[in-house]
Formats: C-alpha cells, structure tokens, sequence
C-alpha cells in the first residue's frame, strides 16, 4: 500500500493540484477509464466510498481522496461510519471536509464537527482539504483556525463560492485573486484551491493566478477528456 501524500511532495508542491469531486456520480466503469490513464502526480480524483479500495486495487499509482470522512477515529460499534484511519488503510491520499453541499444538506457538519474531522485526517497522515465559501469568517472559527496555522502542510483550503457550484459560472479571475489572497492573509502559508464551475475553457486563466495552489474540480471531474484538459493546463502553468 502506498503511503500517504502528505499532498505536499515534491511533484504537487512544483505543479498546481487538480482534484477532481465526483460526488455520488460515477460507476466501477469510469474507475477502469481513469485508471487508465495514468495521470500524473498533481491529480486526485475523490471517487465515493464504494469505488476507493477497487480503484487503488487496479491503479495503486492513482491517488485517491475520500468526500469526507467521520467525527471518530479509528474502528468500533458505529454503523455505517467511515473513519480516517479506515481511508488510510486503503490508500487515500486526502479527504474532502466541510463541502456546502454537504453542510446544506447536514445539520451535523457544523464547524465543531468539521474540527474533529481535520483533527482525525491530520492524525492518520492524510491531507485535509477543507471548503469555505463566502462564510468562511463564521467556518474558520479560532480553534480550527490553530490547527491549520499549526498544520500548513497537511491541510489545504479549497473556496468553493456558492454562487459558482454547479451553475456553470465561475467566479472571477479577480474576484477569486482577492478572495484566496485574502484567505492566505488569515492563513500564512496555506495553500489554496479555487472550485466551482471548473471547465478545460476556463482553467488556464484561473490556475495562472499565483494565489491558486490548483483547483477543485465537480462536474468536469466525471468527464475523462474534460478533466485531462484540466490536468494538463495545471502542469503547464
């Protein structure tokens, strides 16, 4: 099994980072196509559970992230649960936390519970990338601002403005200069993702931003050519 990234090795930390969401989407199918593609350092692909072990299974140079991950660590009586240290163990690389969607959607994914979360994946050795959105003041309370200063290199910050997340329009190549700016000010040292409506038309503008660290990929993510287009902007920029 390959040990984790901390995403930051030599190759990502040289070359703007794709990570592609694909959200509940997808099928063993398009795992086989991906994997077949052998895509370079500087891609993650977050495939759903399910497809996580059968991935690395059949492509152990892919890297991996998981959409998210539990409040507890480790392993006992707690049904349907998926912990950090279980993503580890079959080869993630990363893990996706605090996603609008999912704190829309979930009353538990409250910043306390977004916290304990960080604290399981940076304990496990994986890479934590955590949205924000318009609200991140309110997300980036004190205790989870600390423990991203105190972990620069094992958590990433991915804005993902809600007016951009599925609607086909991108935020701004200046808008999104000053948001992510902006956030690096709060966070020194952090590296920083821009996601939402994310296109092979629109990358290269977005990813030549020297405050994006590289971009978090939806809809484009589950189309193979699309998302190639996507890498191989972020490795020429």
């Amino acid at each position: 099994m390959m040990a984790a990234v901390v995403v930051p090795s030599e190759c990502v930390m040289s070359e703007k980072l794709v990570i592609g969401n694909w959200k509940m989407n997808g099928s063993a199918k398009l795992v086989d196509e991906f994997s077949a593609s052998k895509f370079p350092g500087n891609v993650i692909v977050a495939v759903p559970f399910p497809f996580l072990a059968y991935a690395k299974s059949i492509e152990p140079t892919l890297k991996l992230a998981a959409q998210d991950c539990s409040t507890l660590d480790g392993f006992g009586a707690h049904t349907g649960e998926v912990s950090a240290a279980m993503l580890k163990e079959v080869g993630c690389e990363a893990v996706i936390l605090g996603h609008s969607e999912r704190r829309k959607s979930y009353s538990t994914d409250t910043p306390q519970n977004i916290l304990l979360k960080l604290e399981n994946v940076t304990r496990n050795g994986m890479t934590a990338v955590l949205c924000v959105d318009e609200e991140y003041e309110k997300l980036l309370d004190a205790e989870t601002l600390a423990l991203v200063k105190e972990h620069p290199d094992s958590i990433i910050l991915a804005y993902e403005p809600l007016s951009a997340i599925g609607t086909g329009a991108a935020m701004t190549p200046s808008g999104i200069s000053t948001t992510l700016q902006a956030l690096r000010t709060k966070c020194q040292g952090i590296r920083t993702l821009y996601g939402g409506s994310v296109t092979p038309q629109n990358a290269e503008g977005i990813l030549s931003l020297p405050e994006v660290s590289g971009v978090l990929v939806g809809g484009a993510s589950l189309k193979l050519e699309a998302f190639r287009a996507i890498a191989e902007k972020a490795g020429a920029v």
